[in-house]
């Protein structure tokens, strides 16, 4: 998502987009026959709104393709909680707009949305393949937000007398002890979705290398959840009963926990490339800002990155005019002025290189991060082809990840996990 909200609206937006739909609704299919009430020359397009993405910026955004082509764009946002939520539960009741942006589809939505493998100007967008779904197409997006990042405090480093950033799990323990015995948090986390995430997000690297495409293995039975994320269990157990990450900060909300390491007090936060814009917002640190990519313990360094499309749109099939719908989606994720606007708005990076302006410090470091990277993955339940055999994993990962906090060991989590994925296939 950004969450700052205040900065949270940032992590808002990628949460949703990294999420795969996990609301079912068995009438979907209904949402293909009806048009969903748009008037001659008008495209509804549902978007997510947050502090910094309200109606104002959708519909500056808009304004020059509406200039040009002469149609108009009606801005509009979830009915229900969110996006994810609102958009079966209007192609269920037939409702639903000509353009959806913010979420990813899924075998329900799937059969209802358009394939925009034959459009041409799709091709090369980022993380386009990633996201097939068989040999079909239905996500377009203007970005990647990579996941598996470390963001630092380098004068914490320097107080702690740590000279270089870990590559290896055991370097990445020695700096912790390191920084702990200097005063400061060494890993800030915070509860809520956030938890589980950054467990995920700093293991990311290293499973992606022993495990790749370990989402598929599930699937295929090849792989148990537990048997990939035990050994990460094992070291985050370690970590808390260390003092390296504070109990207590797991009961945090994540802009609470944004604002510890904003304010100086930890040496190590994981998050997002989303987390940048939060940085950029805070302007006057009282410390310089490091970024590097977590450890793979031996194996290649850098490591395969977490990553998602970064503002997806998907066009709804049986729109009000399809064809005017995907002139809409072909200006936001084409037109340069168009994807400027975005991602300078979002914190959104480009594998390219290409941004929405004067890049910070840190934006740098994130960039190239992202340029260096050997390989973009799925993250969580997946995405495109290689997906989970579930929906839900994320919610139930963050409370399995928050048992390590009240002495669930490492072994019951990883057995806990396989459980509920067998449960739920």
């Amino acid at each position: 998502m950004k969450s700052v909200i205040g900065r949270r609206r940032v992590r808002g937006a990628a949460v949703l987009a990294t999420a795969p739909l996990l609301v079912i609704i068995s009438a979907c299919s209904s949402g293909s026959s009806s048009t969903g009430g748009g008037k001659d020359g008008e495209i509804r397009m549902m978007v997510n709104l947050t502090d910094n993405l309200d109606q104002a910026y959708w519909k500056k955004l808009v304004k020059p393709f509406e200039d040009k082509t002469g149609l108009k764009v009606k801005i509009e946002g979830p009915s229900g909680k969110s996006v994810a939520e609102s958009f079966p539960q209007q192609l269920a009741a037939g409702t639903a707009p000509d353009v959806i942006q913010s979420i990813f589809p899924d075998d329900d939505t799937a059969p209802e949305l358009v394939d925009l493998s034959g459009e041409s100007w799709t091709k090369g967008t980022p993380m386009f393949e990633n996201y097939a779904m068989g040999k079909k197409h239905y996500a377009v997006g203007i970005g990647e937000q990579i996941q598996s990042l470390v963001f630092y405090n380098k004068d914490a480093f320097k107080k702690a007398k740590i000279s270089k950033t870990p590559t290896t799990w055991d370097e990445l323990a020695t700096d912790m002890d390191k920084l702990k015995k200097a005063g400061l948090t060494a890993m800030q986390t915070a509860g809520d979705f956030e938890t589980g995430l950054q467990l995920q997000q700093i293991y990311h690297p290293a499973l992606n290398q022993a495990h790749p495409k370990w989402q598929t293995a599930v699937s295929d039975k090849k792989l148990k959840v537990g048997d990939a994320y035990k050994p990460m269990f094992q070291m985050y157990a370690d970590w808390i009963k260390k003092g390296y990450i504070a109990k207590s900060d797991a009961g945090l909300d994540p802009s609470q926990a944004d604002g510890n390491f904003i304010a100086g007090k930890a040496g190590m936060y994981v998050n997002g490339s989303w987390f940048a814009a939060t940085l950029d917002q805070a302007k006057d640190l009282p410390f310089e800002v490091g970024v590097f990519s977590p450890p793979t313990d031996g194996k290649a360094y850098p490591g395969p990155q977490g990553a998602t499309m970064a503002t997806p749109y998907m066009v709804r099939k049986g729109a009000s005019s399809e064809s005017d719908a995907k002139k809409l989606v072909k200006y936001l994720v084409t037109d340069k002025a168009a994807i400027k606007g975005q991602l300078g708005a979002d914190g959104v990076f480009r594998e390219d290189g290409t941004g929405a302006g004067k890049p910070t410090a840190t934006d740098t470091q994130v960039q190239d991060i992202l340029t260096k990277a050997p390989e973009l993955v799925a993250v969580g339940e997946g995405m495109g082809n290689v997906r989970l055999p579930v929906t839900g994993f994320n919610p139930k990962f963050t409370e399995i990840a928050q048992s390590l906090y009240t002495g669930k060991s490492p072994a019951d989590a990883a057995k806990a996990i396989d459980q509920w994925v067998d449960e739920n296939r």
